[in-house]
């Protein structure tokens, strides 16, 4: 690998980690049992391994198909009013595993405790209501866009494989 395309990794593994400190909540599509797509939107929590974890209502279409399909994909994207441009916005898109956390687990009280801590003290009356489950969505890859022609592929434990999509950048008509 040259030593330019090792910064150019660099830099877009340092501006994944800005991007995931900087939201705190996803866009969430998932699927129904039929093939119908849905978008959504869930409060998230990352972990240091880069797992994704949303803490949502049985009433919530998203939470049939999660429990159904154990997939998802996931978007983390930078703020609207923060952004130097409205077509290149800053942004993660992973597919991902989803799996039910069990609420009597360890792993259920510490992840509530970090997000809460996190996402506010919403989540601590919200983590009393048993009508809202928890998932983790474990990313299996994703792309990572950083502006035009910045686009990179982003795989691996922590989605630490970044690697360029394509070859050349955008071309025009011209």
């Amino acid at each position: 690998m040259s030593e330019e395309d090792q910064e150019a990794f660099d830099w877009a593994s340092e501006e994944l980690g800005r991007l995931i400190a900087g939201v705190k909540c996803c866009e969430l599509s998932t699927v129904s049992p039929r093939g119908a797509p849905l978008a959504s939107y869930a409060p998230v929590y990352v972990d240091a391994d880069r797992c994704f974890y949303v803490y949502v209502s049985a009433m919530a279409k998203h939470y049939g198909h999660l429990r159904k399909s154990g997939v998802a994909s996931l978007m983390l994207i930078e703020d609207e009013a923060t952004a130097e441009n409205l077509f290149a916005r800053k942004r993660l898109t992973v597919d991902c595993e989803a799996r039910l956390v069990p609420r009597a687990s360890e792993e259920w009280g510490a992840i509530m405790g970090l997000m809460e801590e996190r996402l506010g003290e919403t989540l601590g009356y919200l983590r009393e209501l048993t009508d809202f489950d928890l998932f983790q969505l474990t990313p299996n890859e994703g792309r990572l866009v950083l502006g035009f022609g910045k686009a990179y592929r982003v795989a691996g434990k922590g989605l630490s494989e970044i690697g360029y999509v394509g070859a050349g950048g955008h071309r025009s008509k011209s």
